[in-house]
């Protein structure tokens, strides 16, 4: 099962990666398409391996890894690069990618323990 396949979680980060392009005003924010785009992959990796997990437990640590890693990001990007629609859908990408591989509910979420954005 390959999730970026999923037209709910295709729709949410197609309006991510557009909401967050759209956002930056050089010189005025703290973040770059680059660190938009690398934001993107690590989201890109989390779904990949997500789509090959066999098991709960193995589904959940690369939520924790891609959450722990956007933390990283958005650190660099002094806190600026995730606000707070772009929490909700990158939450709601990684919830909702668990929940189709039956890891978690639908309104269960999965990132709030590791989560600092």
């Amino acid at each position: 099962m390959n999730l970026k396949e999923s037209a709910e979680i295709k729709k949410t980060y197609q309006n991510l990666s557009i909401g967050m392009t759209d956002f930056i005003q050089p010189g005025e924010t703290e973040y770059t398409k680059s660190d938009v785009e690398k934001c993107m992959s690590l989201i890109d990796n989390f779904l990949n391996e997500i789509s090959k997990s066999d098991s709960k437990e193995v589904g959940l640590l690369s939520a924790k890894k891609v959450v722990l890693e956007l933390n990283e990001l958005n650190e660099k990007c002094e806190y600026e690069l995730i606000e707070t629609e772009q929490r909700e859908q990158i939450a709601d990408i990684i919830i909702l990618a668990g929940h189709l591989k039956g890891y978690n509910g639908r309104n269960e979420d999965i990132t709030e323990e590791w989560r600092e954005w």
